[in-house]
């Protein structure tokens, strides 16, 4: 579904399953996502109340992890700059321990290796929405450096070829830059030179994401406008996440008043395809993953990632929804309500699932799943529990 964190079942994941079967996986039977047991219905801000007190727990146990900096990076966004580890502060530990430096132009800049953090800038976006101050100091490759000196280096390595067109793979990665810069950009001030020399201008930066998110959904629209399920996933589908994080990264630039008028206005239209795609998206999968059963008919964990599927689009997606709620940028119509209310039912049900499966053993079996599990988990509870001053600047 996507480069990173995508939750389609490849033919050798399928083929493991044919040999072990789903009992291995969960502790009982996957429930029906309709048919969630009754302890469901009792909710906080929209979800079951004991399936959101015990995320905090699962997200210590299997994403804050030292050994997984890149799910350590997630633990932070879920539960905030006061996660720790044995060695302190969990920010300040990636710091200290995955931060790098590279020469260019004769000049040495702060970075975290993609290996680390996936897509430019998620680790320093990270650290900003969890509200952590530019003059924060840390200790990174031998030295004391801040936060604001992680932004400058950020700045100076950024690149933005305005030519490229919306479909090109730059345009998904700029997504984790545009919060970074949203949030540390004044709009009108908003023109800065890379270590290239090149003229970086932000709000162009912006323009472009909202182009690549309206071209690359515009079969979704389509259908939207027409009034019918999509009969296969758009270009946007291809994006990270389903082009989420795209759209939450358009929403932060808003919400610091890049493009004004007309990124408000863009963004209204954006969140309306999103709130459309609630019931479109698992809608899709449904598809895909009955296709999967007929062809492997074997393959009982399968049910797992399709659970993934659900748990990455709905968390996603309700980060961006209560986002816009948080900073008054969205105010449903009253049929855009009961998709989200109905949406917020699916998720519960897919967090009830989550907590029967033996994470001890996809531990050991599958290491992608593992990943894609800790990922999707702390982003779903950032959208759950996204509170200012906690997990949210």
């Amino acid at each position: 579904m996507d480069r990173c964190c995508g939750a389609e079942m490849t033919r050798r994941d399928l083929l493991r399953w044919t040999v072990l079967g789903a009992a291995a996986w969960v502790s009982w039977p996957v429930l029906g996502i309709e048919a969630a047991p009754a302890a469901a219905t009792q909710r906080a801000g929209g979800v079951p109340a004991t399936a959101v007190a015990r995320l905090p727990e699962w997200i210590q146990r299997h994403a804050a992890r030292k050994d997984k900096p890149w799910a350590l990076m997630h633990a932070v966004r879920a539960l905030g700059k006061g996660l720790t580890t044995d060695e302190g502060p969990a920010a300040d530990y990636l710091c200290a321990h995955f931060l790098k430096e590279k020469e260019v132009g004769g000049h040495r800049y702060l970075f975290m290796p993609g290996e680390i953090e996936g897509h430019p800038n998620t680790f320093l976006k990270t650290l900003l929405e969890a509200g952590m101050p530019l003059d924060h100091p840390f200790t990174a490759v031998g030295r004391r450096h801040t936060i604001g000196d992680l932004v400058a280096s950020a700045r100076k390595l950024f690149s933005f070829d305005p030519d490229l067109g919306p479909f090109h793979t730059d345009r998904d990665e700029m997504a984790w830059s545009i919060i970074a810069f949203s949030i540390t950009t004044r709009s009108g001030q908003d023109v800065w030179e890379n270590a290239e020399g090149r003229e970086i201008r932000f709000r162009d930066v912006v323009a472009a994401g909202f182009s690549t998110a309206e071209q690359a959904s515009a079969d979704f629209r389509a259908a939207m406008e027409r009034g019918q399920m999509p009969s296969w996933k758009d270009r946007i589908s291809n994006f990270t996440c389903g082009g989420t994080h795209l759209i939450y990264s358009l929403a932060v630039a808003v919400r610091y008043g890049h493009l004004g008028a007309e990124g408000r206005r863009r963004l209204h239209d954006q969140l309306a395809l999103l709130v459309w795609r609630l019931k479109a998206d698992p809608y899709l999968a449904d598809r895909y993953y009955e296709m999967v059963d007929k062809a492997y008919p074997k393959a009982e964990g399968g049910k797992l990632y399709k659970l993934d599927a659900r748990l990455k689009f709905l968390g996603h997606a309700f980060e961006v929804l209560n986002y816009v709620r948080l900073y008054h940028l969205f105010s449903p119509s009253p049929a855009q309500q009961r998709e989200i209310q109905n949406a917020q039912r699916l998720l519960e049900a897919v967090l009830v699932e989550l907590q029967q499966v033996d994470m001890a053993v996809v531990r050991k079996t599958d290491t992608k799943l593992d990943k894609l599990f800790a990922g999707d988990v702390c982003h779903a509870y950032h959208g759950i529990h996204m509170v200012r001053g906690v997990n949210q600047v």
